[in-house]
Formats: structure tokens, C-alpha cells, sequence
């Protein structure tokens, strides 16, 4: 799976969201999906997924935070 037109877009009204617009394409440019005209909001979609999803995403995720609380960076 390959983006193109891939664009992503902070929100404006300080809700921590993203807007990601962009095509979901194969290997050959194929476009199989895409993220909307309007784009999709990752704050919107993530609500939207089961908790088991969740629970794997945020286990792949830790490291990451720790990571950034280990050196200081985490705000």
C-alpha cells in the first residue's frame, strides 16, 4: 500500500486533531481508497475502532511515549 497526494492538516481549534486527506493506492498507482474531499480525522476515525484494535495500536505505542518522557521531550 502507497499514498499519494498524501497532505495532512494540524486543526485549527487546538483539539490535538489531525486531518489527513490523500489516495490509498497499489503498487501500480491504482487507487483502492481514499481519505475523503473533506479528509478523515484521526481523532474521529480512532474512536471509532474496536478496543482490541486500540489496545494493540497503544502496546506498539509505549515505547514511543517512553521514549520521550525517558528524555525529557514529552510536553
Amino acid at each position: 500500500m502507497n499514498f499519494m497526494h498524501l497532505r495532512l492538516e494540524k486543526q485549527a481549534d487546538n483539539s490535538g486533531d489531525w486531518l489527513i486527506f490523500g489516495d490509498i493506492v497499489d503498487d501500480r498507482g491504482n487507487v483502492l481508497a481514499t481519505f475523503g474531499e473533506n479528509g478523515t480525522s484521526v481523532n474521529q476515525w480512532w474512536v471509532r475502532q474496536d478496543a482490541m484494535f486500540q489496545e494493540n495500536y497503544i502496546l506498539r505505542f509505549i515505547s514511543v511515549m517512553a521514549e520521550q518522557i525517558v528524555n525529557g521531550t514529552a510536553e
